[in-house]
């Protein structure tokens, strides 16, 4: 007998004992009794069945209130956003080397409505021409003045009568509060992102050789194009500028970071008043206190020196490592960024008092400043605690400046060296045809690792340049992405083949096409002669 089949007798009696269970519930989901309850399990949560309901009125217009509300703090601050365009003609190294004209995209705010524009160095210094684009769509020529060891610059252009924006106290932000950002990501003009303060006072930040001491980490989404642009509060106010995004692809990852507000204002009001920064530099390098550091040397704040070099001014005054500097002249030191915020106060070669405490004993020191060094990658080896520096990359856009984007092998994963693209060569001599003289293949997986471009780039990827070719003759280098050719659209290795097909000798063509690497975007359209 087959053991898995049922008597109708048997199938009647585990219908009754279902029909049984289902009467129980039923009784105790009537009378109130949870289902718990009603099995005899006390140890279970009760469970009250309820009815769902549509939203009230009031919770309506509550998030109809919030939502105006976000609308409304962008139509505030939008108006005070700007678009910054730079661009440099064809250079030539010093060997003779040809370089590609460059050109660069990031955003900026007006400060002041007779055309001061705070934005990043990164995104203006080192160009030869700086334009700015205004909301309504007027554009004007700007005249930098950097601030470059900051990563601050004012642009000035001709204007008046501009919308502006305040700054607001960076040193009263906590984590948590919500924040906003506009800018041109990718550029896409006016751009508006929202998300919240992550975190306060990241310091080791090293990125492309400039050393961050403090910056504001936020979840609002930053990209490429975004640098320059303003980290603003819910009332309006700019609580940091935009810089830079820690990210493996190169793209949002949820971890911006930003300049806060005081730095900035300190750095813009230097640069307005006298045109130029001047650092002095005292020979320490400074850390913030922890709570526990706090609480264990019973002090309110001051900036622990981590080092302080027997040749540097400090150390030759008799200042030690694990002293906590106080005061440094009138200038009181509540952490590792008024120390170095002192050193703008104080001109070179001056000498000034350095009030410490070591061993809970306050200690006096007479210091001359010397003029400020770039800071060393011994020195930024001792700044991170001898680790290496996290993948960090500058989202400026579409563009680097000429000294400004290198590889710095502590800061920067280098994509590795994965098998060239199969490639498709253009049209050559051979066939009486006029060539460009290069070797392109399809963006496969490979070739998107090996030269830093990200998934959504399309076109066709430059394997390799003939030397004195016409693309050699226009900058044109291998990892690049040819994306149109004579205003066709180019998706594939196949279509910039056949694009060429059709030129004749003496015809003149537009080439666009992108650098990827390093964080950065370089976009060239290019008149090509054949």
């Amino acid at each position: 007998m087959n053991r898995h089949s049922k008597s109708p007798k048997s199938v009647y009696a585990t219908l009754g004992v279902g029909f049984a269970l289902g009467a129980i519930c039923m009784v105790g989901l009537n009378s109130g009794i949870s289902i718990s309850k009603a099995f005899g399990d006390t140890h279970l949560p009760s469970f009250q069945p309820r009815t769902i309901s549509a939203p009230s009125r009031e919770s309506v217009a509550e998030v109809k209130n919030l939502d105006n509300f976000y609308t409304n703090l962008a139509g505030f601050v939008g108006p005070a956003v700007v678009d910054i365009q730079s661009s440099s003609g064809r250079q030539q190294t010093v060997d003779g080397e040809r370089m590609p004209a460059m050109g660069g995209e990031g955003s900026g705010f007006i400060l002041r409505p007779d055309g001061y524009i705070v934005t990043n160095d990164h995104v203006v210094g080192g160009f030869d021409n700086v334009k700015v684009i205004l909301k309504d769509g007027r554009e004007f020529p700007g005249k930098v003045t950097r601030a470059h060891d900051s990563d601050i610059a004012l642009v000035k252009i001709d204007a008046k009568d501009l919308p502006t924006l305040a700054f607001g106290d960076s040193d009263k932000l906590k984590p948590g509060q919500m924040a906003m950002a506009i800018g041109s990501p990718f550029a896409f003009q006016q751009s508006v992102t929202f998300g919240h303060i992550s975190a306060l006072g990241r310091d080791r930040t090293m990125i492309e050789g400039r050393y961050y001491p403090d910056m504001i980490q936020t979840d609002t989404a930053i990209n490429m194009g975004n640098s320059g642009g303003p980290l603003c509060n819910i009332d309006g106010q700019v609580i940091g500028l935009n810089t830079a995004i820690y990210s493996p692809s190169g793209a949002s990852a949820g971890i911006g970071f930003a300049i806060p507000s005081n730095q900035v204002r300190l750095i813009v009001d230097k640069l307005i008043e006298t045109g130029k920064i001047v650092r002095s530099q005292i020979g320490l390098i400074p850390a913030n206190l922890s709570d526990y550091q706090k609480q264990q040397r019973h002090l309110n704040g001051g900036a622990l020196i981590q080092d302080a070099p027997e040749s540097g001014p400090a150390g030759m005054a008799g200042i030690m490592k694990d002293d906590v500097v106080v005061r440094i002249g009138h200038t009181p030191i509540n952490s590792q960024i008024d120390l170095r915020n002192s050193m703008l106060v104080y001109a070179p070669g001056s000498s000034v008092e350095v009030e410490v405490i070591r061993n809970g004993a306050h200690k006096t020191f007479n210091v001359k400043l010397q003029a400020h060094k770039e800071v060393t990658e011994e020195d930024q080896q001792k700044m991170n605690g001898g680790q290496q520096f996290r993948q960090y990359r500058i989202p400026q856009g579409q563009g680097d400046g000429p000294d400004f984007f290198k590889d710095f092998p502590d800061l920067q994963q280098i994509p590795g060296l994965g098998n060239r693209p199969r490639t498709r060569t253009a049209p050559s001599d051979s066939d009486g045809k006029p060539h460009l003289g290069v070797s392109v293949g399809n963006l496969t997986d490979d070739a998107r690792q090996e030269f830093s471009i990200p998934a959504s780039a399309k076109g066709a990827v430059v394997a390799s340049v003939n030397p004195g070719s016409v693309a050699d003759n226009i900058g044109i280098q291998p990892g690049d992405v040819i994306q149109s050719f004579g205003g066709k659209q180019i998706l594939s290795a196949q279509d910039l083949t056949d694009a060429i097909a059709g030129v004749k000798h003496g015809d003149v063509r537009k080439i666009r096409f992108i650098r990827y690497g390093n964080g950065s975007m370089v976009t060239n359209e290019m008149d090509a002669t054949f």
